[in-house]
């Protein structure tokens, strides 16, 4: 299971970092990555409060073989260099600090959010792919070929070759029905495991009751009678009224 990192981990690190502890002893005691406390110390301003706050009053360093991190610290043959290590060369803060968010994250509620953004997916592309009427066809320039004249002592791009292509109604129908047909079996899968999830003590209520809604609102896009109007109000709960 993830290691669960106290709500209040960052602002333990920002006060040892205010008192002078350096990057590294603060990665090693609070098991984050020196990508992560370098960002927070860019992004929260620290070093200007350090700064403030050393002219107000002398800095007081910690005395020689000082015990402050004792007990606080990394545990022996502990493995932040193993688990950060290869990250935090070649992974940017940003994404470092995503890792380290996503490490307290209940892995139901991860499961639950790619089936958001699956389901949102499929209804985006209900609006995107849908074909009005059987000849409806799209016309779209696909490569062009220009050559330099010159009018009027100006020079233009005048078009000597133009290549199109088109998309007819049937083919954007059927093109869109194995795609649908591919993101739904996908999405049913999710679901399913989602279910198996939940058999778990640590399932709460609320993760219980919100598949159910999901899967009524999804037997609208695969029920038969369903055409793109009775699709509103479910795009409406993803997106958002405009």
């Amino acid at each position: 299971m993830a290691r669960v990192r106290s709500p209040d981990t960052k602002d333990m690190a920002k006060e040892d970092y205010i008192k002078g502890m350096k990057y590294k002893d603060l990665a090693d005691k609070y098991d984050v990555s020196l990508n992560t406390i370098k960002s927070w110390v860019k992004r929260y301003g620290w070093a200007k409060e350090k700064k403030q706050k050393g002219a107000h009053k002398s800095k007081k360093g910690a005395p020689l073989n000082n015990k402050n991190a004792a007990g606080h610290g990394a545990p022996v043959k502990n493995k932040n260099a193993e688990k950060h290590g290869f990250f935090s060369k070649y992974l940017p803060g940003e994404t470092l600090d995503l890792i380290q968010e996503i490490k307290v994250k209940n892995p139901l509620d991860i499961l639950w959010e790619n089936i958001q953004i699956q389901y949102a997916a499929i209804i985006r592309s209900q609006r995107i792919m849908y074909v009005q009427d059987k000849e409806e066809m799209i016309k779209e320039l696909k490569k062009s070929k220009y050559e330099i004249a010159t009018i009027d002592d100006e020079s233009e791009q005048l078009p000597i070759e133009e290549e199109y292509e088109f998309q007819f109604s049937w083919d954007r129908q059927a093109t869109f029905l194995k795609a649908q047909s591919r993101a739904m079996g996908e999405l049913r899968s999710m679901i399913k495991r989602y279910e198996e999830m939940l058999k778990t003590d640590l399932a709460t209520e609320e993760q219980k009751a919100r598949i159910e809604k999901l899967k009524a609102d999804t037997n609208k896009i695969t029920g038969a009678s369903t055409d793109i109007e009775d699709l509103s109000e479910v795009y409406g709960d993803i997106y958002g009224n405009n």
